[in-house]
């Protein structure tokens, strides 16, 4: 994972660096997002990431199996503590989404 996210730094900062759109990018500002992005991806524990991608993808294999009914209920459920958690109302979590 970590792997992926130097490899996809490292592509973002030659894109960024491209003549392609006539001559280097005028903002130096991009490019050292891309930077502290790549600082970043090197401290990823890739141990971790990989069992939270296990754990999500486990996890939208069982809503994929629930009938309509019953994931609409468990996402509204989760959309509603999820709301709770940060303050805003799940109505104004709801319409954002939208």
């Amino acid at each position: 994972m970590a792997y992926i996210l130097r490899s996809l730094a490292v592509i973002s900062v030659i894109a960024l660096n491209s003549p392609v759109h006539g001559g280097r990018s005028d903002t130096g500002g991009a490019v050292e997002t891309v930077r502290a992005a790549a600082r970043v991806a090197g401290q990823i524990d890739a141990r971790g990431a990989m069992s939270g991608v296990a754990a999500a993808r486990e996890a939208a294999e069982i809503l994929a199996g629930l009938d309509p009914d019953t994931r609409k209920r468990l996402l509204d459920m989760t959309l509603q503590a999820a709301a709770a958690r940060h303050g805003a109302s799940a109505r104004e979590t709801t319409a954002s989404i939208r």
